[in-house]
């Protein structure tokens, strides 16, 4: 399975108790880097908030990674909540900010969780939607004498070739393609012959 649903835009919640105003912000990502650049997207969008607590999930099956922080909240009350919710939420590869300015009334770790968890489901709840196809990008190691039919095998199976190159000996191809169809490629250069190998 290589189809996967996200977020399409930026979507945002706002959740206010007992003075605490909360932001949720979320968006599709599938990078550390994205993160990161979403982390400071947030910061600097609501610049100086008590706390910018987070949760991702980037990746499929096995490839899949999840984190979340309570970013100085108490421990298990602003994270979990948020990774609970994108969890439950059917969508992948993305982040769920959820931004807090203290309003002077704690709320107790029950309150914090209710709270964090609630503005990360309202902002998940009101994204909008698309439909996305994971594609794995690796290399292709082959003989010139090789590489036609490496091409043409790439042609059928409808991968994206992003780059050609030479290391003097062999050439090397950079591709995107489709993680359900991987097996048919490899299936596809054995039948090719010579010493082509897949580089991950």
């Amino acid at each position: 399975m290589d189809e996967y649903k996200t977020i399409s835009g930026i979507s945002e919640s706002n959740l206010t108790v007992k003075k605490s105003h909360f932001i949720g912000l979320s968006t599709s990502v599938s990078s550390i880097q994205e993160i990161n650049d979403f982390l400071d997207y947030a910061k600097a969008e609501y610049p100086k908030a008590s706390h910018y607590c987070y949760a991702y999930s980037i990746g499929l099956g096995d490839k899949k990674r999840e984190y979340c922080t309570d970013a100085g909240e108490p421990t298990n009350s602003a994270g979990p909540p948020i990774l609970s919710a994108i969890n439950s939420s059917g969508l992948n590869n993305l982040i769920c900010v959820v931004i807090r300015y203290f309003g002077g009334i704690k709320l107790g770790i029950g309150g914090l969780i209710r709270a964090y968890g609630r503005c990360a489901r309202e902002c998940l709840k009101s994204a909008s939607i698309e439909t996305r196809i994971f594609h794995q990008t690796f290399c292709l190691r082959t003989p010139y004498q090789h590489i036609g039919g490496a091409l043409n095998l790439l042609n059928r199976l409808r991968a994206n070739v992003v780059d050609v190159s030479s290391d003097g000996e062999d050439a090397k191809i950079t591709l995107q393609i489709r993680q359900s169809m991987i097996d048919a490629l490899q299936e596809g250069l054995k039948r090719i012959g010579g010493k082509i190998v897949i580089e991950y």
